[in-house]
């Protein structure tokens, strides 16, 4: 009887103490708000849609599917050119046979709206240099964030 009380215990506690943790996506600007933004004609594309799904089979999932492999795949069908998404929609599934993420989105190229700005005069790059560096650089927001002068109790 202690045997069975204690692989019971056990068993329980595996469960209510186990979690896994998953990387859903890396963002440069995001925000769920409406935001104005005066993209050029010619760097705005046709709304495309993207999708990451892994196989389930009566509910459970082989793999994981991942936010970012969606939105990924939403701006390489949008074509060469294109490097981010506005107007974006995340969807997610589950059910018997698949689980995943489908993205719909209108995609922009990022490249036609700093030429726009340069174009009014407005000097895009000496404010690129104060965003923070994406994890594909190999360089750390503690470093950005020395560079750029944001400090805890310093006057900007």
């Amino acid at each position: 009887m202690f045997k069975k009380m204690t692989l019971l215990l056990t068993l329980v506690s595996i469960i209510l103490f186990a979690d896994c943790t998953q990387r859903l996506i890396d963002f440069t600007v995001i925000s769920s708000k409406n935001v104005s933004m005066k993209i050029p004609d010619d760097g705005i594309g046709e709304r495309i849609e993207g999708e990451h799904y892994v196989f389930t089979f009566l509910g459970i999932p082989f793999g994981f599917p991942n936010i970012k492999s969606a939105v990924d795949d939403a701006i390489e069908n949008a074509g060469p050119g294109y490097d981010a998404l506005m107007d974006g929609v995340i969807y997610y599934t589950q059910s018997l046979f698949k689980n995943g993420y489908r993205v719909v989105g209108t995609p922009i190229n990022t490249s036609k709206l700093t030429q726009a700005l340069n174009e009014k005069g407005i000097d895009v790059d000496k404010y690129i240099e104060r965003a923070l560096y994406h994890s594909t650089t190999k360089i750390d927001n503690a470093a950005s964030i020395e560079k750029i002068g944001i400090l805890k109790n310093k006057p900007h």
